[in-house]
């Protein structure tokens, strides 16, 4: 199950009338601004819904950011049937693609945002995360069929998460900062002697 804070997993909604058509503004985003660039230009209320899901998201570990379609699937290829992963779309006209394992090989859907909500065939949420929640409880009771895509069941089961990078301690960076200057193996730190490892 996709966790999020409950304060920011309200106001979902599922199958309502998909929009019609699709407002462009003329307000510049906000310099601070963190989303990529390559989105259009939205109204200050599209702005914030964005600016929230995409910390949500961010938080999530399985956002991949400018993940080009080929690499998403050579990652998912290696991984088992259901496992997905949201990256930046590469169509200017959308904001994310979702990639998934099938059987056949890993394929790509694009998530669109109109009028405040986030997309995916039937589905719509105010927040990605709250999207992909409903995607997956959704099509485990009844599976997504593609006609494109010969009528196969499309069914998720877990994300594929970012690794987690190590930040290396304060001690440690003392200890590889003392190894560049000097030539002793060893640095006295906390009042005894710590064996400096990978300088040998």
């Amino acid at each position: 199950m996709i966790k999020g804070r409950p304060e920011d997993l309200q106001n979902t909604h599922q199958r309502i009338p998909h929009p019609q058509r699709q407002h462009r503004s003329t307000l510049p985003a906000p310099a601070s601004s963190r989303l990529p660039t390559h989105y259009r230009v939205f109204r200050s209320c599209e702005w914030e819904v964005l600016e929230r899901s995409l910390n949500i998201l961010q938080a999530s570990g399985f956002y991949w950011g400018p993940l080009s379609v080929r690499e998403a699937h050579a990652k998912l290829q290696r991984e088992p049937v259901g496992t997905y992963l949201v990256r930046d779309s590469a169509q200017g006209n959308f904001l994310f693609s979702l990639s998934v394992r099938m059987p056949s090989g890993p394929v790509s859907l694009r998530i669109s945002f109109q009028e405040g909500y986030f997309w995916l065939r039937d589905w719509s949420s105010d927040c990605v995360v709250t999207l992909l929640e409903i995607v997956v409880a959704g099509t485990r009771a009844n599976p997504i069929h593609f006609d494109e895509m010969g009528g196969t069941p499309l069914v998720f089961a877990e994300p594929l998460r970012r690794p987690r990078r190590t930040v290396p301690t304060l001690q440690e960076l003392c200890r590889q900062s003392l190894a560049a200057h000097t030539e002793t193996r060893e640095c006295p730190l906390n009042e005894f002697w710590c064996p400096l490892e990978g300088h040998t």
